[in-house]
């Protein structure tokens, strides 16, 4: 089901407020150019050569010949994947988003070589097998487990990402698997939002017949600089 009152709510700023999205200065400049900001993540990328990599790219391709297209910042193809447990990064130095045996000044660099050491060796299977919910905010494929096992399997997948980083977020169980294909740059107008969320359904439901399924994996463990691409050091299997 559509998660319209969120969506809008998101791209006015009146979801979590602040004079611009998160991203901007941070991420990303204003004007959309990707700045440097180092960090570690754990992800599935999407196999270019697959049918689902080619739907992600063209439902990506319709939002931005939208109209408002120049208020997104939109990721190169070859980057697209799907986080499974969110690492750390440079600009995030807080008990709840560094690991808890490391010093909240330890670099990146050792940070990536801990989470290497602690993952090596951790079998965490071959495939996952994903559907799409929605295109969420013009900007964002929400994905699920296929079935409820494979929900299961995520989560599990997670929880031991989770124990072997030490990396312990309150919202741990909340989060929501994404593909993310574009980053906001400013608040839309009530107006606009409502303009973004139409295309996005109109995205959503060809998705949904080109991809119905997708298929991710191994996971691997990632270095980048950039939200532009994401560098494998690890993958986690045997």
């Amino acid at each position: 089901m559509r998660d319209t009152d969120r969506a809008l709510r998101y791209l006015t700023g009146t979801l979590t407020g602040g004079e611009r999205p998160d991203a901007v200065g941070l991420k990303f400049t204003p004007d959309g150019r990707a700045r440097t900001c180092p960090g570690t993540t754990t992800i599935c990328h999407v196999d270019p050569a697959s049918d689902a990599f080619a739907a992600l790219v063209a439902a990506q391709d319709r939002l931005k010949a939208g109209p408002l297209a120049p208020a997104f910042t939109f990721l190169p193809k070859a980057s697209l994947h799907m986080t499974i447990f969110e690492g750390v990064i440079d600009h995030a130095r807080t008990k709840d988003n560094w690991p808890g045996h490391l010093a909240l000044d330890a670099t990146v660099a050792q940070v990536a070589s801990d989470a290497r050491e602690r993952l090596r060796g951790l079998d965490l299977g071959t495939a996952f097998i994903l559907r799409p919910v929605e295109v969420f905010g013009g900007f964002s494929v929400r994905m699920a487990g296929a079935t409820e096992a494979e929900e299961a399997r995520l989560r599990q997948a997670r929880d031991r990402l989770r124990a072997a980083l030490n990396l312990h977020r309150p919202d741990h169980d909340a989060y929501m698997f994404h593909i993310t294909l574009a980053y906001l740059l400013r608040w839309l107008t009530a107006d606009e939002a409502r303009q973004v969320i139409e295309l996005a359904a109109d995205v959503t439901a060809t998705l949904l017949v080109q991809m119905p399924h997708l298929t991710l994996g191994p996971i691997e463990l990632c270095r980048f600089e950039t939200m532009h691409h994401f560098e494998p050091m690890l993958r986690l299997e045997r």
